[in-house]
């Protein structure tokens, strides 16, 4: 969970139960999908700004923890509530935008190690487990962001450039240059680099 220790280093002084631990790793994951907190609770409140840090306060409620997110294609905002019930974290998470809502129940004991809450080499486990969940329970129903769209391969070009003559040719990085062809349209094509000083 690359990331995730300097994030734990920085939240360490307010994490003093086993779910906030656990609320730390799930923010981390949301980060990695793409999204960024906005802060608490469920509105907005003023000068609010995407972060990948956890805003101030969010562990004052150790029963409910309310976060907000907004992806960083703006196309979804996440209400999480993060609902202790005795031994358990239920994740409630809305989708703002689309309504929808999933759900994901974790017993905090199977990823978090509370006797190692002040070393995080040792506080989390199960991690592989806990990402899974949260992808397929989280990320997966409500959508992730859109990704940057990847250039196409330029092997389109050649293709091109064989089947319409009169297609401009690629531009050649300076000091190389391309190999002749010669026009199909002339007749007299052949010969003509003898004519070229530079050939």
């Amino acid at each position: 969970m690359a990331g995730l220790e300097p994030l734990y280093a920085w939240a360490r002084p307010a994490i003093s139960r086993p779910q906030d631990a656990l609320v730390c790793g799930i923010h981390w994951e949301l980060i990695r999908h793409g999204y960024r907190c906005l802060g608490t609770g469920d509105q907005p409140g003023p000068d609010e700004r995407k972060s990948e840090l956890l805003p101030a306060g969010w562990e004052a409620n150790k029963e409910v923890y309310t976060l907000r997110y907004k992806s960083t294609d703006d196309a979804h905002e996440l209400l999480l509530k993060a609902i202790m019930v005795e031994d358990s974290m239920i994740l409630n998470v809305m989708d703002r935008s689309s309504q929808k809502v999933a759900d994901v129940t974790l017993a905090v004991a199977d990823y978090i190690s509370s006797e190692h809450l002040d070393d995080f080499h040792k506080v989390y486990k199960n991690t592989e487990e806990l990402r899974t969940r949260i992808a397929s329970g989280i990320i997966a129903p409500l959508g992730a962001p859109a990704e940057k769209p990847r250039r196409e391969p330029e092997s389109k070009e050649d293709v091109l450039w064989e089947e319409n003559p009169l297609r401009l040719p690629p531009r050649q990085p300076m000091g190389t240059r391309a190999p002749p062809r010669p026009s199909p349209l002339s007749p007299f094509a052949v010969g003509g680099e003898d004519l070229d000083p530079l050939g």
